[in-house]
């Protein structure tokens, strides 16, 4: 997004880093999206049938503002969405230079095993397959409040090791916030530089589960590969949890018709464990998208559709979304 306005504020930006930092500039970003969709299936009350407005919108304003001292960059961001009053998002990093960088996040996903869920190539402003049906559910990935990331990049090969405390979870200064029994650790890495345009990645980690007292253990690999106007992903996960392990598999496609233009084909399908004894087909969800982009507009639209909803067979949710973005 372009910057809407630079504001000097050296007295925040000290209030904010307790790093001593010296002045800084915060930037300010923004954003607006229209969007019109459609629903059907009975796999969900919550989502079938569109009952109210199909029409949605949907206001948001960024503040970036970095100083420098000592130990490195301090970068502090902290997103907005319009329709409530509170931050929507936030990330606070500390960049060492060769050293690495410490993170804080504060829901903006940008770190660890959440991060890489969906490595797949999409259209331009494209949900997941998964997302906004019934099928949103069997991801990839740690807590994205409440934790603490270490990013570095040694050989062309780039890491992320995250920790989140009993669950992880946000809170103001001075309080708690309980979101788990059991802290998780994840380890991520992926490099870019075996050949042009390939990328591939693994994680893995040991999460809380917040339906168990059990601890969590997920894997994921992945791999990218771009070639002209195409770009071809596959990922595989495996999530091994009490009561409910899940084997996944997800692959898709990307191609830029041109500078502008782009459409995609995503599936993933998930093999559900034995002790879901309610299973009897495989989960499955597909998405298909295209997008146009002019300056700082996106037209898109995709259509996500889940079958066998958790493992019943001919269980289905589709969701149909067109969406007009601005970025100001």
């Amino acid at each position: 997004m372009n910057n809407l306005k630079k504001i000097g504020l050296t007295a925040l930006a000290g209030s904010l880093v307790s790093f001593g930092a010296h002045a800084a500039d915060m930037s300010v970003s923004g954003g607006a999206k229209v969007t019109y969709v459609s629903e059907s299936g009975d796999s969900d009350s919550q989502k079938g049938n569109v009952t109210g407005s199909p029409l949605g919108f949907e206001q948001m304003l960024g503040f970036s503002g970095s100083a420098d001292n000592d130990i490195g960059t301090i970068s502090l961001y902290i997103g907005f969405d319009m329709r409530g009053a509170a931050a929507s998002s936030s990330s606070l990093t500390i960049d060492m230079g060769d050293a690495g960088t410490i993170g804080i996040d504060g829901g903006t996903a940008a770190y660890g095993m959440n991060n890489k869920k969906d490595t797949l190539p999409r259209a331009s402003g494209a949900e997941q397959a998964w997302d906004d049906t019934a099928g949103d559910a069997y991801t990839t990935g740690e807590a994205t409040t409440g934790m603490i990331a270490y990013r570095n990049q040694i050989a062309g090969m780039n890491y992320d090791v995250v920790y989140a405390k009993n669950g992880g979870g946000n809170s103001n200064d001075d309080t708690q916030t309980a979101a788990g029994d059991d802290s998780s650790k994840t380890l991520t890495v992926w490099t870019d530089s075996l050949m042009d345009g390939l990328q591939v990645g693994a994680g893995y980690g040991k999460i809380d589960d917040t339906t168990s007292i059990d601890v969590e253990k997920q894997a994921t690999v992945w791999a990218k590969y771009a070639v002209g106007s195409v770009t071809l992903g596959m990922q595989m996960a495996d999530h091994n949890k009490a009561a409910d392990d899940e084997s996944i598999m997800m692959y898709g496609i990307a191609f830029n018709i041109n500078d502008n233009a782009s459409l995609s084909y995503n599936k993933r399908e998930v093999e559900l464990g034995d002790q879901v004894v309610s299973a009897t087909s495989d989960h499955e969800d597909t998405g298909i998208a295209a997008s146009y982009t002019m300056g700082g507009m996106t037209l898109s639209a995709f259509q996500n559709e889940a079958d066998n909803v958790g493992g019943t067979a001919g269980k289905t949710d589709k969701r149909t979304q067109v969406s007009l973005s601005f970025a100001f």
